[in-house]
């Protein structure tokens, strides 16, 4: 997984991201990568630089020093976010994860970051930020809002959720099998699905909690909205 974070003069929001579990995730692990988005001469602010420091002294021994790297970035409109974006796709980790913690720093950062991630195709992106009481906070997967409305995949979707196999969705929809198992892929390159291959056998589908958000930005009616 790759941790993606704008760092203001506080850690506190950063710090309460990297310890949730998540679905499908179980924290920080070995050989995880963490991006710090700072702008240049950020070294001035020696609040920065403290809150820095605390978040290396804590994800360090887990990740690895190797795999925390501090990004400055040029407060240059387009330039902050296409510096992020190639960050971003250098780092990326083998599974394609990015969690995005957008809870501090300036505001500009946090925008270019947002838009940097759209730009990264085939990977899960998380997006979180924390209410500034620290009551709660938000989590969204990024492809259930960037993935094309299609009807036929709200039905497979639909499908899936009532435990039909992709035969039988294909058969209700009057299609091959090997068209929806296209069609699932597609999906699943926006994380609405998840594959699992038991024992090697023809692979199961499954609606994530991304697919969920999909059916009531889709306002399908075999979710509650």
């Amino acid at each position: 997984m790759l941790v993606i974070f704008p760092v203001g003069f506080d850690e506190k929001f950063i710090v309460r991201a990297l310890v949730r579990k998540r679905e499908c995730l179980d924290g920080l692990e070995e050989g995880d990568k963490l991006v710090a988005v700072v702008p240049e001469d950020y070294e001035r602010e020696q609040k920065t630089v403290n809150a820095i420091k605390a978040i290396e002294s804590i994800a360090s021994p887990i990740v690895g020093e190797g795999n925390i790297v501090v990004l400055e970035v040029p407060m240059e409109n387009e330039e902050i976010a296409l510096t992020i974006e190639r960050a971003i796709e250098k780092n990326l980790t083998p599974d394609r994860i990015v969690l995005a913690v957008l809870s501090g720093g300036m505001r500009p950062l946090l925008v270019a970051t947002l838009l940097a991630l759209l730009g990264i195709k085939d990977a899960r992106v998380i997006v979180e930020s924390d209410f500034e009481n620290l009551s709660g906070h938000i989590s969204l997967e990024l492809g259930s809002f960037l993935a094309p409305h299609n009807r036929r995949w709200e039905k497979i979707l639909c499908g899936l959720l009532e435990g039909k196999s992709v035969r039988t969705v294909a058969r209700e929809l009057g299609v091959s099998p090997a068209t929806i198992s296209n069609e699932l892929k597609g999906m699943a390159r926006y994380h609405l699905v998840r594959a699992e291959k038991p024992d090697g056998r023809i692979p199961k589908y499954f609606v994530t909690r991304a697919g969920k958000t999909y059916l009531k930005i889709m306002e399908s009616e075999c979710i509650e909205t």
